[in-house]
């Protein structure tokens, strides 16, 4: 008899427990449906006085589905922008929200733009934004600009891809073929500031205007005799804004200091291993003429040695590189001939990496990694130098050693010259 009102009892609570759970765990109480949320690509983040200008850009919601529209008249981004002012970004996040019919979705965004004049106050605030957000990511793209963002974000206009955060995406993963630029998440700004020289370089993107193609056959029909037909005619090409990389910005302690132009952002490239690809233009010694090397290996040391009481920093570089134009008729067979170009070649790559070097000292911005070089083989030494090191750089002597090779010569050996068969 007990068992039986035992069992009684353990259905009686299994079913109270089945029903307490349907109740609970049913439906889906903090769903967000889709047609209700709107989708941020990227953000445009200044400074005006002691405001917070917030510029959010929208995945605009009638643009998707459905395929691509014909003709060629010029396309626009399929965004929509809003901004919104406050004493800190979530105040001016916030302002945005009372003019949105929407609820603003964060998970996809693909870009943060800090304008000029936030970048000297610091980028502490807005990796705090970022990290303390759980809709947020680390794996954000965040780059500067000269000037605001907000004009950068609010004036491009795109005709490859729909919004300015997928054009960013796009530049993140080609542009370090070109030797020229690099973007890097907020999770790598966070491990540059955390390191021991507590320096990062951020990529500066720019207006840049291109020609749009124009319609064929829509030109403006001829004044005087004839048809007027327009046919096979066409108008004078439109301009597009898009964007691009040029240069970058150093930072000390989440503060911009100082800018690197092109071909000091490459230098800085060279020795941090973050160009994958990059094209030479070397002088072939004959009539102001020109042969192109497509470097395609390059792999670079920082080291540091001590001499007494004296540091002596190191940059050893290797690159490989393939001949690609030749503009001249020497016969790049022949082993001098061979030599000489590596010579050139390692000449030019010695003062793209100079230049950026000085840059850097002139600033006080240890982005090279001579700090941790320091701190991993002497950490007494860095111990004594930490709280002066980026007085201690601005005058540590460097040695740029450049070994350069050329694997091949393309497709062809000896240059084409008239007459030859």
């Amino acid at each position: 008899m007990a068992f039986k009102y035992r069992s009684n009892f353990l259905y009686a609570a299994f079913g109270l427990v089945t029903i307490l759970l349907a109740i609970f765990l049913s439906g889906c109480w903090d769903r967000r449906e889709i047609n209700e949320l709107a989708f941020l690509s990227s953000m445009a983040v200044d400074l005006e006085g002691e405001q917070r200008l917030l510029t959010y850009e929208f995945v605009r919601p009638v643009a998707t589905g459905g395929g691509e529209k014909g003709g060629g008249t010029l396309n626009h981004r399929q965004a929509t922008l809003r901004s919104g002012r406050g004493e800190t970004l979530i105040d001016a996040g916030q302002q945005i929200t009372t003019g949105l019919s929407r609820l603003v979705y964060l998970a996809h965004t693909n870009a943060v733009l800090v304008g000029e004049e936030m970048a000297r106050r610091g980028l502490g605030e807005i990796l705090d934004f970022v990290d303390r957000n759980p809709e947020l990511r680390r794996t954000t793209l965040i780059m500067v600009t000269r000037g605001a963002a907000r004009e950068v974000l609010t004036k491009v206009q795109g005709d490859i891809e729909t919004t300015l955060g997928k054009e960013i995406m796009g530049l993140h993963k080609w542009v370090q073929s070109s030797g020229y630029g690099f973007i890097p998440t907020v999770n790598d700004v966070y491990f540059d500031l955390s390191s021991e020289t507590a320096t990062t370089v951020l990529p500066v993107v720019e207006l840049s205007p291109q020609p749009f193609p124009p319609v064929i056959g829509a030109g403006t029909p001829s004044s005087g005799g004839g048809s007027g037909s327009t046919e096979g005619r066409v108008e004078e090409p439109e301009t597009v804004r898009t964007v691009r990389l040029n240069g970058a910005g150093l930072f000390y302690h989440d503060k911009l200091v100082a800018w690197l132009d092109a071909d000091q952002t490459r230098g800085w490239a060279w020795v941090r291993n973050k160009v994958r690809r990059a094209v030479l233009a070397l002088p072939c010694q004959e009539n102001n003429t020109k042969v192109a090397v497509d470097i395609n290996e390059a792999h670079a040391e920082v080291s540091l040695d001590r001499q007494g009481e004296q540091l002596q920093g190191k940059i050893k570089l290797k690159v490989e590189g393939i001949l690609l134009e030749q503009q001249c008729k020497l016969d790049f067979t022949r082993e001098e001939a061979v030599k000489s170009l590596e010579n050139r070649m390692a000449a030019q790559i010695t003062v793209e990496i100079s230049s950026a070097l000085n840059q850097a000292k002139m600033a006080g911005t240890d982005v090279f990694g001579f700090g941790g070089a320091l701190h991993r083989r002497y950490p007494e030494v860095w111990r004594q130098l930490e709280g002066r090191w980026n007085e201690e750089f601005k005058k540590l002597p460097v040695t740029v050693s450049v070994e350069a090779k050329l694997r091949r010569t393309g497709m062809t050996g000896r240059p084409w010259q008239p007459g030859a068969r």
